[in-house]
């Protein structure tokens, strides 16, 4: 059985968000996090990190969908508002990297990708890349991250193009998947062609992935009916498998990156991240 890689994300969103990601590696249910690079409280979640930091993959949380950038705002005002916000969304970004608003684009990525990546070196040893919402995808970013990586060797890149079978061998979950969240699986197989020459150096330094299609919502019930099916593409391919939940939950909405963006609030104060937290407790063996 290959390696099971048992995933949270948005380390850093705040103290609490980040609390509740350390309770599932001090319970054995968690060996690998993200980090969100633009966190305002990112040296103190790093503190909390620091005495797990050998024993945990860190990778770093790339992110242009929250919270204030870090390039000076003046440099990638097609990434901000005018409080130096992020304000694009995956699928604008995706359609200006198709028109003549390429270069530019790519311009202002790669200025706040850079120094998303400065902020990071100081705390991890290993660089190992995914994004929030998974915008390193989008071919545009991609180039812009790796480009900005330079020298520096890459020891992970996320490839969330989830195998659509295990989903299919189970007509009675059909009614539950998500519409949007079956889009979003098949926008990112699609992307993952589009990446196929930036990604074959690192096919062997990725994993399959489970998280898109039961994204925001990784109950205990369906994770164990389709766990077997992903775990035999994963030993076929040779490749470890990757589980992401996102366990944090944050009441106090106002600490987070940005308490005016709707859907990010919505997204950390839901129940439903105690809910993921639950499940990873239980679905992961031991990792210590």
């Amino acid at each position: 059985m290959r390696r099971i890689i048992y995933h949270a994300d948005d380390f850093g969103a705040n103290e609490e968000v980040s609390e509740h990601i350390l309770d599932c590696y001090r319970e054995g249910a968690l060996n690998s996090l993200s980090v969100l690079p633009n966190s305002p409280c990112l040296a103190r979640c790093m503190e909390m990190l620091r005495p797990y930091q050998e024993k945990v993959a860190v990778s770093i949380h790339f992110n242009l969908a929250e919270g204030h950038c870090l390039a000076d705002p003046g440099e990638v005002p097609w990434l901000v508002d005018e409080r130096g916000m992020f304000d694009i969304s995956f699928f604008k970004v995706l359609l200006l990297s198709f028109t003549g608003k390429r270069r530019e684009l790519k311009r202002q990525i790669r200025t706040e990708m850079q120094a998303q990546l400065e902020r990071m070196l100081p705390y991890v040893s290993a660089l190992r890349i995914d994004s929030h919402q998974h915008y390193h995808m989008i071919p545009v970013v991609l180039k812009s991250i790796l480009e900005a990586a330079g020298e520096h060797k890459i020891a992970f890149i996320r490839i969330p193009a989830e195998p659509i079978t295990p989903f299919l061998r189970h007509p009675k979950l059909y009614h539950t998947y998500r519409p949007i969240n079956l889009v979003k699986n098949l926008v990112l197989n699609v992307l993952r062609l589009l990446d196929e020459p930036l990604l074959r150096p690192y096919r062997k330094k990725s994993a399959v992935f489970f998280g898109i299609v039961l994204s925001g919502e990784m109950d205990l019930r369906r994770v164990r009916i389709l766990m077997g099916e992903f775990r035999r593409i994963a030993d076929k391919r040779g490749l470890p498998l990757e589980v992401l939940c996102h366990p944090g939950r944050g009441r106090d909405a106002e600490r987070l990156l940005d308490p005016q963006n709707t859907l990010c609030r919505a997204f950390y104060t839901s129940e439903n991240r105690s809910m993921e937290k639950e499940t990873l407790m239980k679905i992961a063996q031991p990792q210590r």
